[in-house]
């Protein structure tokens, strides 16, 4: 290669890189909203063998995420249900609790190469809120995690579709009272939990939008 070939290559190369980089950081996040189907759910009671049971219903959420290498994302989710609890035997009324059970986490995503079709991981960690209606009852945090996995779907470079199964794992103070109110007779609790972990499923598809 000539003396003067050199320099004209050599300054292809720092054009060409730069452009790229800009081509690969053009994204930077994702907004996927997703609907879903959530599974699962027991607390087991203590001064006896009954246990009782989220009924399986649909799930809604939100993720945000943000790119940190080309094939790693951090991840922010949100996500919500709205179920019951079957309390028969406890009531003298109505024996179906309605209860709403949030996810908000945080984690990361690694996504594996595979062009328009990338298969994922996903680990976050956060909180779990349950929160019993009517209001007068009390709502509950508890720690948890999650882990899960699945496809998207590229469709374009704005565009895409994210096909996920995840498994929530709710840390559950054994020994602990929940779904607790006050009242002129004094304070009376739902259900006394001896659980130690409470774990859902959830299938769910949202649409990526990328920004």
């Amino acid at each position: 290669m000539s003396l003067v070939r050199t320099p004209t290559v050599i300054l292809a190369c720092l054009l060409v890189v730069p452009t790229a980089a800009a081509q690969d950081q053009q994204f930077r996040f994702e907004l996927t909203p997703y609907l879903g189907y959530r599974l699962g759910g027991t607390f087991d009671e203590q001064d006896g063998d009954r246990q009782f049971e989220l009924e399986d219903s649909d799930a809604q959420g939100l993720m945000i995420s943000g790119r940190v290498q080309p094939n790693t994302q951090w991840e922010i989710l949100y996500g919500r249900q709205s179920t019951e609890v079957d309390t028969e035997g406890l009531f003298i009324d109505d024996p179906l609790l309605d209860v709403d059970v949030d996810y908000i986490h945080i984690g990361g995503t690694y996504l594996f190469e595979g062009g328009n079709v990338q298969p994922f991981i996903a680990l976050t960690v956060g909180v779990t809120h349950v929160d019993p209606a009517p209001s007068d009852f009390s709502s509950e945090s508890f720690f948890s995690f999650s882990v899960g996995g699945g496809w998207q779907l590229n469709a374009t470079k704005r565009l895409g579709v994210r096909l996920e199964a995840r498994a929530f794992v709710t840390n559950v103070d054994s020994d602990s009272n929940i779904f607790c109110r006050s009242g002129a007779g004094g304070g009376v609790c739902v259900i006394d939990v001896d659980s130690e972990s409470l774990t859902q499923w959830e299938a769910r598809a949202g649409l990526v939008f990328r920004f």
